[in-house]
């Protein structure tokens, strides 16, 4: 789990995320407010239909309280036609109780002059020739007084039979609280009000008198019932609408009963249903981290493994292997991760092995003479021995210098068995003065022979370093043999190296020094290149440096190089020691 949260914070890992994140949740948003908004308009239309619904039936209720109001006033005309007095009847005597809670006053009007026959009404109605035609022909007359007022008041008139020219008129003042049962009717929530063609307010449940622009009645005109929607002081109502057709009873203009409610109170219900939209989001976003987590940590912890693998790699830690079982391409590229390290080390090996034995060629020669002196004087001594049989003391000496001369000659080629055999890679403590000791004797006499002064500065008690040792010999001794061809252009009596060791308190310094001709500048970076050399085929391959930085890679330790065309070059090694600050524990 430490290696996926850790490979969470990779870019890899962070596009994956966000992959994850565009798939999932851009589609799942998408589809909740679409789902929202489908919805809305849902619940929108659902309302509208309800409210103009709503609307008729309210209008229905109007009407039929209008049509009852006009059934009252038509039984009292009953009572005028039958008293030929006219307006010196005894009202008095008749009962008013059952239309007084609907009618605020009563009067007749006759020959043009009112008489009250209970409450007040002030003036007479002025009535045109349509009206009066309307009201000859038996039916009932509405008419509002009052429209430049707030306060209105809203009279039914019926005709009276009589044999007088002008018709008798019996005038009731409609009770408003009567009208106003009908908005006690209307459903929770939602307000009420009916307006005239003309957007004169007849009844409000509102507290405010609602604003209705121009437009929106003449839309409203134009059809019978319908929907709208609008704006009032500052709200958002949803309407439904429905026309009272009044004028073939009663002569009047079209009322339009509008019922209404607020566009928040519509959508109630589905803000209420908002957590759910929620919840469907938080989850989704769970099951996305969820899978990119697992998805994440699919792909990322191999790719860490082999991350690790190849930082080992570069770290000389050559044949090193990963064990993937992921079943997909992550394992077949851990194999072929196994493979490539596999080769590597082993061309490493062949790598250095071709140093060693062009080292080792190039060293042969000096060997071989070298060699050839004990061989002499085993040859002279063996021969002078056999001449010399009678003479026991004689033949000893002899065999003594012979066993001595065995001896040297065992010493060399020991030595140079141990530099030619190929070890397995071994972390010991080493002595960097021991081992160019080691390089200079088995060098000596190809010193000697290519007439090079050798000079060793060392460093008593140097620390040791941790190391193999046998490789630090290959590294002394390519720069020493490139040292002695880097003098092969100087007079015989003007080639020198100088080997010197020293220390700090971190570090352990070697460094290789000569006289001869010098690297120029821009070949410096490409020294260490495998196969790069400016010598000649029969003197190197262009391993030596190669070899020589990956040898010090393993040990951690850096070459440095200064060198000047025509004065000389300069190696030095730093190796880090044990328990420094630079060094491994």
């Amino acid at each position: 789990m430490a290696i996926a949260i850790n490979s969470f914070k990779t870019r890899v890992a962070r596009r994956i995320f966000i992959l994850f994140l565009i798939c999932a949740i851009l589609p799942v948003s998408v589809f909740a407010i679409l789902s929202f908004i489908h919805v809305r308009n849902s619940l929108v239309n659902q309302r509208s239909e309800a409210l103009q619904k709503e609307s008729k039936s309210l209008a229905t209720s109007l009407y039929e309280k209008l049509e009852f109001l006009r059934s009252e006033l038509s039984f009292l005309t009953g009572y005028y036609s039958a008293n030929p007095d006219g307006l010196n009847a005894n009202w008095d005597s008749l009962s008013f109780e059952r239309v007084e809670g609907r009618f605020n006053a009563l009067a007749l009007l006759h020959d043009g002059k009112i008489k009250n026959i209970y409450g007040t009404i002030k003036s007479p109605v002025k009535l045109t020739n349509e009206e009066l035609g309307h009201l000859e022909s038996g039916k009932t007359l509405l008419s509002i007084q009052g429209y430049e007022n707030t306060s209105y008041d809203l009279l039914m008139c019926i005709a009276v039979k009589s044999n007088a020219v002008e018709p008798n008129l019996l005038i009731g003042k409609i009770n408003h609280a009567y009208i106003q049962e009908v908005i006690d009717r209307k459903p929770p929530l939602t307000e009420i009000y009916v307006i005239d063609r003309s957007n004169f307010l007849l009844l409000n449940s509102m507290k405010k008198i609602p604003s209705i622009s121009q437009q929106i009645i003449k839309d409203l005109l134009e059809s019978t019932s319908g929907q709208f929607q609008w704006q009032n002081n500052g709200n958002d109502y949803l309407a439904g609408y429905s026309s009272l057709f009044l004028k073939p009873n009663f002569y009047v203009q079209e009322w339009i009963i509008v019922l209404s409610e607020l566009r928040s109170d519509a959508l109630a219900p589905m803000l209420k249903s908002r957590y759910f939209y929620i919840l469907t989001i938080a989850c989704t976003l769970g099951l996305v981290i969820f899978l990119s987590i697992n998805l994440i940590r699919k792909v990322t912890v191999p790719i860490e493994i082999l991350k690790k693998a190849t930082r080992k790699i570069s770290e000389d830690s050559l044949g090193h292997r990963v064990i993937i079982k992921s079943g997909d391409e992550f394992e077949s590229l851990g194999n072929d991760f196994n493979e490539m390290s596999a080769r590597l080390k082993a061309g490493q090996e062949l790598l250095t092995r071709a140093a060693r034995l062009s080292t080792m060629g190039q060293m042969a020669a000096g060997i071989m003479h070298e060699i050839k002196q004990p061989l002499t004087a085993i040859y002279g001594n063996i021969e002078l021995a056999l001449l010399e049989v009678q003479d026991e003391n004689n033949r000893k000496d002899r065999l003594t210098n012979v066993l001595k001369a065995v001896e040297r000659l065992n010493s060399i080629l020991e030595r140079f068995r141990s530099f030619s055999s190929q070890s397995k890679r071994i972390k010991e403590k080493v002595s960097i003065n021991d081992t160019v000791r080691q390089i200079y004797e088995l060098m000596e006499h190809e010193l000697l022979m290519k007439k090079v002064e050798c000079v060793i500065r060392i460093e008593e008690n140097l620390p040791f370093i941790t190391g193999d040792g046998q490789e630090l010999q290959q590294v002394v001794s390519n720069l020493l043999v490139n040292a002695i061809h880097a003098l092969e252009g100087n007079e015989p009596d003007n080639r020198r190296v100088v080997i010197s060791t020293c220390s700090s308190a971190d570090n352990v310094y070697l460094s290789i020094e000569d006289n001869g001709c010098g690297i120029p500048k821009e070949l410096h970076e490409r020294i260490f290149d495998p196969f790069f050399t400016t010598k000649s085929p029969d003197k190197g391959t262009g391993l030596g440096m190669a070899v020589i930085q990956a040898i010090l890679h393993h040990h951690k330790a850096t070459i440095g190089l200064e060198s000047e065309v025509g004065r000389g070059t300069k190696f030095t090694i730093t190796f880090p020691i044990p328990g420094s600050a630079t060094g491994a524990p």
